[in-house]
């Protein structure tokens, strides 16, 4: 297996850039003394060869984060998620491309080749788990990681057509070298990438653990898994109230098949529970302006603190994309900091807003962009439907919103444009509801019978027209940095 990925990866990488580290001579040494333990723990998988993205520490494995900072780092322990995995049965075959730092949801830096989808290689992967979704995408590995904070998993998920799964706060494992607060904040948070709901639930079976957590997330009963979840649905379907939203967007004419084909699988979805018809969820439910505003409140100030050692160094700071700066920095300049406090009892007001909201329904449709990806020679949109953004977060908002509703989202394929770019739709379950939200989408999946993955990397012909910077110096000028 592991001779499978390093074929098919020599295959098609250099039109992909999916995986720019690989350890396929760690992955050997790790099979050749790879033993099954009597009592496999839930999950097991067997030796099956995973990917991890560039975000985690892989024992003895090159770790970039994308930035020229740490170019050349390579770690004495990995961890405590790689840890896990390989403790249970992974074997760690490779590290997938990331943004800088993991900043934006376009896949390029300056170490590596910038990651493209394999369903049209002129166009980005997304990010910040671009390489993730678009390696298991083209068929290059079975399963891989990535993380999320604002998009960054569903993002991806959504321009490569493959699932990613950001799960409730507190399911798997994080670094705890920093406190993750309560539940009731702005978490960044690892999940399972796959090409089918089975996939991910099998992964997510393998990567859950408390490890690093403040607070903890409702287990599954004795027995159960995610994985059988998703089999329940395949097989059985789901009896579920779904709703409906945009999160406040609207859709221009010339892309409302965009917004049509996505409510054509929600309303596919409720369609399942005989009788049932998929209810419309407008801010009067939640405030999406407001969930907007504390969305760039905590995420300024998590930057601030992020990086305040790194924009004190002259030397350091010059190594940074604007991007990156003019998020730390916003906290000050804004004013944002003082408002912290402010936007976390807004937070805690919101989610008992959501929870209420989940009474009525069991399962929120969103989409999951704006638009379909983008060119991958644009660092991020500057204008989308109409609409123009004033800094690089402001075109991946529907994912940023769902993101302050603490709650399980799932990114899966909902259909295809006709140029052949996949179209992505967010699954969003009440907080801890994980298995219920698999088992929901495996029958939505069921229902939709959609390609799953992209085998043959293609190149597309569409006139993409994507407006926005180029280069670091329009990025710059554009976000006001010196």
């Amino acid at each position: 297996m592991i001779d499978v990925v390093e074929q098919r990866l020599s295959q098609t990488d250099c039109a992909l850039n999916t995986t720019p580290i690989t350890c396929f001579d760690r992955a050997r040494a790790h099979a050749a003394r790879f033993q099954v333990p009597k009592t496999p723990p839930r999950g097991f998988l067997y030796g099956l060869p995973v990917l991890i993205k560039d975000s985690e520490a892989v024992a003895g494995v090159r770790f970039t984060e994308g930035s020229p900072i740490y170019a050349s780092r390579i770690p004495d322990k990995s961890s405590p998620l790689v840890t896990q995995l390989e403790e249970r049965g992974a074997i760690v075959v490779g590290k997938t491309n990331v943004p800088e730092f993991c900043a934006g949801s376009q896949s390029f830096n300056p170490l590596f080749p910038t990651t493209v989808s394999p369903w049209d290689t002129r166009t980005t992967a997304g990010g910040s788990s671009g390489g993730s979704c678009s390696a298991v995408a083209a068929c290059q590995s079975w399963l891989a990681t990535g993380s999320d904070l604002g998009g960054s998993l569903r993002t991806p998920a959504a321009f490569c057509g493959v699932l990613g799964f950001r799960v409730s706060p507190g399911r798997i494992p994080r670094d705890a070298s920093t406190p993750s607060g309560p539940l009731v904040g702005l978490h960044t948070i690892n999940g399972p990438v796959g090409r089918c709901v089975r996939d991910v639930a099998l992964l997510l079976d393998t990567m859950e653990g408390g490890h690093g957590w403040d607070f903890s997330v409702p287990s599954l009963p004795e027995g159960h898994t995610f994985e059988a979840a998703a089999v329940a649905g395949a097989e059985q379907g789901a009896n579920v109230r779904v709703g409906f939203s945009t999160v406040g967007y609207t859709y221009s004419p010339s892309v409302e098949a965009w917004s049509a084909m996505c409510r054509k699988a929600a309303t596919l979805l409720a369609s399942c529970n005989e009788g049932s018809t998929c209810q419309e969820v407008s801010s009067d439910a939640i405030d999406f302006s407001k969930a907007e505003e504390l969305f760039m409140i905590l995420r300024s100030n998590t930057f601030a603190e992020k990086f305040s050692d790194l924009l004190n160094d002259a030397e350091m700071k010059a190594l940074l994309k604007p991007e990156v700066i003019w998020n730390a920095s916003i906290a000050s300049t804004r004013g944002l900091a003082a408002r912290r406090q402010e936007a976390q009892e807004r937070l805690s007001n919101q989610f008992a807003q959501v929870q209420e909201l989940f009474k009525s329904i069991d399962i929120l449709c969103v989409p999951a962009t704006l638009d379909a990806a983008f060119d991958a020679d644009v660092r991020y949109p500057t204008e989308q439907l109409g609409q123009t953004f004033s800094d690089y977060l402001g075109w991946m908002m529907p994912a940023c919103i769902v993101t302050t509703f603490l709650c399980p989202a799932l990114v899966m394929p909902c259909g295809f444009l006709e140029d052949g770019r996949p179209v992505g739709l967010q699954l969003v379950a009440p907080f801890g509801e994980d298995a219920a939200l698999l088992r929901a989408a495996a029958a939505l999946e069921k229902e939709l019978g959609l390609p799953q993955g992209c085998p043959e990397p293609r190149r597309g012909s569409v006139d993409l027209d994507t407006k926005g910077p180029r280069s670091i110096e329009e990025a710059a000028l554009h976000h006001g940095v010196h």
